[in-house]
């Protein structure tokens, strides 16, 4: 019952008004530099009106993870949405969209770059598994497009389904763990674009294979 309190209180302005402000100092200043007083001035209220919203630093931190993560997972489903509505591509251009996709989001957004830092992430594990599920999610997806390949011949039935999912999940978070650090450098990102497509070369059936058709890239 309180936590179902809690959430009905996360729609009200008060309530956004509080995460507003602790997402700017979360992303300014880290986990560890914030201070519940400090969310307070930034959102003009008094600590006291902060602990009516949420019960803790921890939480807020987690609810502001737990927001920003969803809109990055979002944002790559509707990649996946739009293409499905019109003709779906093939397995390795879905993959590519998402892996790309991903990484855009994740470079542009300076408050997930601020959210997810290292050390907060290390502290956001001991009490919470929204960045596990949040990667549950892109797995998923993943699976989703590699299962379709299989059925389609456009992807190898001689490995197991999981086994490659895992291997582009992980190559994937390898590189966003990279823009995240703030390390999506030119070189960087070519490595990764070429690391991806070392991995779909490995996984994908080349089209000549099945329709005659011209190789996939």
């Amino acid at each position: 019952m309180a936590t179902a309190h809690r959430e009905a209180r996360l729609h009200t302005s008060g309530g956004r008004r509080i995460l507003a402000a602790a997402e700017r100092c979360f992303g300014t200043l880290g986990f560890r530099k914030t201070s519940v007083a400090d969310i307070a001035a930034e959102a003009q209220v008094s600590k006291p009106l902060v602990y009516r919203y949420f019960c803790s630093k921890e939480q807020l931190y987690e609810v502001a993870v737990e927001r920003v993560v969803t809109a990055w997972n979002e944002e790559v489903t509707a990649s996946l949405v739009a293409d499905s509505e019109d003709a779906p591509s093939r397995t390795a251009d879905a993959l590519r969209r998402m892996h790309r996709t991903s990484l855009d989001f994740a470079a542009r957004s300076q408050l997930l770059q601020g959210l997810l830092a290292r050390d907060a992430r290390m502290v956001l594990a001991e009490y919470s598994d929204v960045v596990e599920r949040s990667v549950t999610v892109w797995r998923d997806l993943a699976q989703s497009v590699v299962q379709r390949g299989v059925a389609a011949g456009e992807v190898r039935s001689d490995l197991p389904t999981s086994a490659i999912v895992d291997a582009v999940t992980e190559l994937h978070l390898a590189y966003a763990e990279r823009v995240v650090a703030g390390q999506d450098t030119e070189s960087n990102r070519r490595n990764g674009e070429v690391a991806f497509e070392c991995l779909l070369h490995g996984l994908c059936v080349p089209i000549s294979s099945s329709t005659g058709e011209n190789r996939d890239g």
